[in-house]
């Protein structure tokens, strides 16, 4: 009895147990059945592969900018076509027990899992070229445990209905290679400008590197870190058997170069390729690619045909390169943009990669931190060549020129002229942390130390065009700072939405000082350096010119155009001492080519005459002070500031010692 009393609830407890484990191993098995009998039925051939769908990408007007194609960018080769070493390659790398395993091979995922726990990152893969090529074909980049099911499931079915070689050759006719490459056949063309059938074992075991990260091994910069994957590749095959240690020797001391791209866009490239690097890091390779996406941009092709040929104004052999961007205040929108002479010899774009010495392009934001402060246009500073102690030594500015080595002179003036002793004061007296702050706030992205030699465009890593046009338009939006971006918006070829961008508008500085900072601008094309960029419109701007002639900008805008010329070499740090036969400053070659691209851009833009972009608020007042007394101007005082003030604290009085 007592036994019993012990025995039947344990006997209770294990027939409920077993109860509820039959009941979760039917439904299990009821899910799986519902599951695989939902998926497709699977047959490899050509018709399974799914073709990519090319992406077309449009100006503002709706004209075809360049289209990214993926269907025609894939030919399929017979198994036989392909090298041996190449097939070998992508095994060794990619799925080691591929003629093992039946689709799924636990030995991998448990040997994956602990090399990644042991390396504490993404080291290996666990998932074989079978489950690779059903994530292709049918279950996409979805990251879900249904998709893991469905995931093995198929792959076994795979497995069950063809051999070996059908799967292996389907696989290597569909992954994606990076540059627009789908398959074998388009890699070998694109990474080394020959048939997939001509590729060596050095070729063949890059391609398989790469297969794990495109945008990694596979950019025209990366060729670097594809030598290094290449080689682990050799050292895979070699030690899986594939190849002996010679052949593994030979191959890897084999230099590596990849074909030039033969992708150039024939509009705007440098856009076009700004625009497709921004979608691939949002979207990714494969959506760009074969997404049939429909991107339409910013770009204004008439703005673009502007900027292009001002651009030429240094065409001759041995001239310096020429970057113009330009985009529009209010919404950031980039409306042209040229990012060097040759965009099929050189990809590398100076309008949004490239980072140079601003020079004094730079003042304005010392200038802007300054009017925060309360410093007036108005007020006077010594112009003298300065010294000051600072934490690595004596910083010693001399004036361009060694102009003004005497004597003082307003603020307005020192903007005019640019007279580094007057800004060298002045960020001592304010704090070089606060022009920083004041630069991040208005669109200066480029990380920036608070050393006192940024007053004067002493950067640690330089600046690009796209940056300094952006910042410029905060000024123009009257303090209102918009990220700039050429995407308007992205649809799929259904005219569903993809991607859409919204307007990130922060108040980077108040209103009153960029009415202020706007007008004292003005000036500087009016009366200063930067008169060689005067426009039929109302214009503002800023001269830049580094040491030794090295670097030469003019960054300004006229109603809602910011634009930033950059003029240089692109290879290295050359003084332009002798172009045309003169030395490039921010005043000639820049303000010239600013001019010309302004002059048709304002006039497409219906830019009115007297367009100040930033009517004073009503906290300010526009004055006229004499800059010798700092009282407001009678019509006999000869040196006259044209600025605003806020009203309490403009003088009262006029001057009189005119």
């Amino acid at each position: 009895m007592r036994l019993a009393k012990r025995v039947i609830p344990i006997l209770v407890w294990v027939s409920a147990t077993l109860a509820v484990l039959w009941i979760l191993l039917f439904v299990f098995a009821l899910y799986v059945y519902r599951l695989s009998s939902s998926l497709p039925n699977l047959g490899v051939n050509p018709d399974a592969i799914q073709t990519a769908r090319t992406s077309i990408v449009y100006a503002a007007d709706n004209s075809i900018l360049a289209e990214w194609h993926g269907e025609q960018d894939r030919t399929l080769v017979p198994l036989k076509d392909i090298p041996i070493n190449l097939r070998d390659a992508v095994i060794a790398i990619e799925d080691r027990r591929f003629y093992e395993h039946d689709g799924v091979d636990l030995e991998s995922v448990g040997r994956a899992f602990g090399a990644n726990a042991s390396a504490g990152d993404i080291v290996q893969g666990g998932s074989t070229i079978t489950q690779q090529l059903v994530k292709i074909l049918f279950t996409g980049r979805e990251r879900t445990a249904t998709r893991k099911i469905k995931e093995a499931l198929l792959a076994y079915e795979l497995e069950s209905k063809n051999d070996k070689n059908t799967v292996l050759s389907t696989y290597l006719n569909t992954v994606y290679f990076g540059r627009g490459a789908y398959g074998v056949e388009s890699a070998a063309q694109r990474y080394f400008g020959k048939s997939v059938s001509a590729l060596d074992l050095s070729e063949s075991a890059t391609l398989a590197g790469v297969i794990r990260s495109p945008s990694r091994y596979g950019s025209p910069s990366s060729v670097e870190a594809a030598a290094e994957r290449r080689d682990t590749v050799l050292q895979e095959m070699r030690m899986q058997g594939f190849i002996t240690a010679q052949e593994e020797g030979v191959a890897s001391k084999q230099p590596l170069t990849f074909a030039s791209s033969t992708e150039a866009a024939q509009s705007a490239p440098y856009f076009v390729e700004y625009v497709k690097q921004d979608l691939v890091d949002t979207l990714g390779s494969e959506k760009v690619y074969a997404g049939g996406l429909r991107v339409y941009t910013s770009l204004e092709p008439n703005l673009q045909a502007f900027a292009e040929k001002a651009a030429t104004q240094l065409s001759a052999p041995g001239d310096p390169e020429v970057s113009l961007v330009s985009v529009r205040s209010s919404d950031g929108h980039v409306l042209a943009m040229v990012g060097g002479r040759d965009f099929k010899t050189n990809q590398f774009n100076l309008a949004t990669q490239g980072r140079r010495q601003p020079g004094s392009a730079f003042k304005p934001f010392v200038l802007v931190t300054a009017l925060q402060q309360g410093v007036r246009p108005d007020q006077v500073f010594e112009t003298s060549p300065y010294s000051v102690p600072v934490t690595d030594g004596v910083w010693t500015v001399q004036n361009y020129e060694n102009r003004f080595a005497a004597g003082t002179m307003t603020l307005q003036a020192a903007i005019d002229f640019s007279v580094n002793g007057v800004f060298a004061r002045l960020i001592m007296q304010l704090g070089a942390d606060k022009v920083v702050q004041t630069a991040k706030k208005m669109g200066i992205t480029t990380p920036l130390d608070a050393n006192p030699a940024i007053a004067l465009g002493g950067l640690k890593y330089g600046v690009s065009p796209l940056e300094m046009a952006s910042a410029f338009a905060t000024i123009a939006n009257g303090g209102m700072r918009v990220p700039p971006s050429g995407i308007v918006r992205v649809t799929d070829d259904r005219g569903k939405p993809v991607l859409t961008r919204s307007l990130e508008t922060t108040r980077a500085i108040p209103s009153e000082t960029a009415a202020t900072a706007a007008l004292m601008l003005h000036d500087v094309i009016e009366k200063g350096t930067g008169d060689q960029a005067k426009l039929p419109v109302w214009a503002a701007g800023k001269t830049g010119t580094t040491q030794s002639y090295r670097d030469a900008w003019f960054v300004g805008w006229a109603g809602d155009i910011s634009t930033a010329v950059w003029v240089g070499n692109r290879a290295a740090q050359v003084p332009m001492t002798n172009v045309h036969g003169i030395a490039v400053t921010g005043g000639s070659f820049p303000a010239s080519i600013w001019r010309e691209y302004m002059t048709g851009a304002t006039a497409a833009h219906n830019v009115p005459v007297a367009a100040v972009q930033n009517v004073p608020p009503p906290s300010l007042v526009a004055c006229r002070l004499c800059q010798e007394s700092g009282f407001l101007a009678n019509p006999r005082c000869p040196n006259v500031v044209e600025t605003y003030l806020l009203s309490n604290i403009v003088p009262t009085e006029t001057c009189k010692l005119h």
